[in-house]
């Protein structure tokens, strides 16, 4: 007789504004953890999300040692949720460097998590509004989020390593309904309340039969 968890599933959400929800231009934040929360108690998973978005931070070197703080506070986590390097674009970080020095390790610290137990969500980076995919100026975001799906998809843990990918699944210029594009993006980068809506229901649709 299977026994239901009463235990909340414990997901820490770390990133930068994408994961804050920063919206109207800052005046405004609705972080996707709140959707995703509701959606989990629609299903009678209890879930406890810790939020951990900063605007504005780059992944290197700032982002790898707050989570490596976040992790040593004691707190375990079932799951935890990385999205980082929008930010780092800004400042022309090559994407290899993006990745070697700033997710890959931060990727690995989640997956020593936990004595090794917990599950790690990485998340692609999405797209401005600016820059089309075919645009010589997106050619750095898209190298790195296909070394995050090449990461997932070569891991020897596939158990333990899931890909939330963005930037297919809320793309902008591929989008040809005006008022669509209006509903989920708030600015040149930042998504609207509709927009992390959306998130929550990516990383939803990933791992709730995974947990």
């Amino acid at each position: 007789m299977s026994v239901e968890r009463k235990n909340p599933l414990n997901i820490l959400a770390v990133g930068d504004s994408l994961t804050a929800g920063y919206h109207n231009y800052g005046r405004s934040y609705h972080p996707y953890s709140i959707h995703l929360t509701n959606l989990f108690d629609s299903i009678s998973k209890p879930v406890h999300i810790t939020e951990k978005g900063v605007s504005g931070e780059r992944v290197v070197p700032s982002m790898v040692k707050r989570l490596r703080h976040l992790l040593e506070q004691g707190t375990y986590y079932d799951w935890i949720i990385v999205l980082g390097g929008t930010n780092d674009f800004a400042d022309q970080r090559p994407a290899e460097r993006i990745f070697k020095e700033g997710l890959e390790p931060m990727y690995k610290m989640c997956l020593n998590h936990y004595q090794g137990k917990a599950k790690l969500a990485a998340m692609t980076v999405i797209e401005n509004t600016i820059f089309s995919p075919t645009h010589d100026a997106d050619e750095n975001r898209q190298k790195l989020n296909q070394m995050i799906r090449d990461y997932v998809a070569q891991s020897n843990d596939p158990d333990r390593v899931f890909l939330i990918d963005l930037d297919r699944g809320i793309p902008y210029h591929s989008v040809n309904d005006t008022a669509e594009r209006r509903r989920i993006w708030d600015d040149t980068l930042h998504l609207t309340p509709a927009g992390y809506d959306r998130i929550a229901t990516l990383v939803f649709d990933e791992i709730k039969d995974k947990i």
